[in-house]
């Protein structure tokens, strides 16, 4: 996949999923924060996240700009991004969660890893840091030589990332984005490749909110 392409669909463990790439300009919403001129193309992390992370627990492709629309009705859209805490609040209090299928207990940023494994063993989601100042969604788990690992989905595709690889145990197949890779002055002097689906150590997520899945109330 081409880092221009908005959208693309990846195969993983027998599902289709539609993933959004935040490295496309194509993604023009204003998700501004007190008029500082952002959109989802350098802002909207959190809510690609939450999109993967429904998908996965039911196969619905939200639409992305709505879901923005929704976060800042809310609250969600905070100064350096989204507030996931406030986001998924208020989510759940005007009904958005319920219609989307999963339930937050406003329990805030958490890092109990243990919990996060059970929660994830349970067939849950979670969006999370693998490093600061960005959110993943965390929608598997496995267990393998001894490792336990969680899949992430991450619409930058950070696989390759300084503060990720040497964490990553594993790719999937057919996740790759290429992205040129320019310097100071803005001209392009090579080209990158890392991947948009990844297994990472389970004890690297930090700061993580936990969805729990239900039946969506559509």
């Amino acid at each position: 996949m081409k880092y221009t392409e908005k959208t693309c669909l990846l195969n993983c463990l027998g599902r289709t999923l539609r993933f959004c790439n935040q490295k496309s300009r194509d993604w023009t919403h204003p998700y501004e924060y007190e008029h500082n001129g952002s959109n989802l193309s350098n802002a909207g992390c959190g809510i690609f996240a939450l999109t993967h992370a429904v998908e996965w627990m039911h196969g619905t492709r939200l639409n992305p700009d709505e879901v923005a629309e929704v976060s800042v009705s809310v609250g969600g859209r905070g100064d350096d991004g989204t507030d996931r805490p406030v986001m998924l609040d208020g989510m759940m209090k005007n009904g958005f969660a319920a219609k989307c299928g999963f339930r937050y207990e406003g329990e805030g940023l958490l890092n109990d890893h243990e919990r996060l494994w059970q929660h994830m063993k349970a067939g849950n989601t979670a969006l999370c840091n693998l490093r600061v100042g960005h959110i993943v969604a965390l929608l598997d788990a496995r267990e393998e030589n001894g490792k336990r690992q969680l899949l992430a989905m991450d619409s930058v595709a950070e696989s390759a990332g300084e503060k990720v690889r040497n964490s990553v145990y594993g790719v999937v197949d057919g996740s790759l984005i290429s992205y040129p890779i320019r310097n100071s002055a803005g001209l392009v002097v090579g080209h990158g490749e890392s991947y948009a689906l990844f297994w990472v150590d389970a004890e690297l997520p930090r700061d993580f909110n936990l969805l729990i899945k239900t039946e969506p109330q559509i």
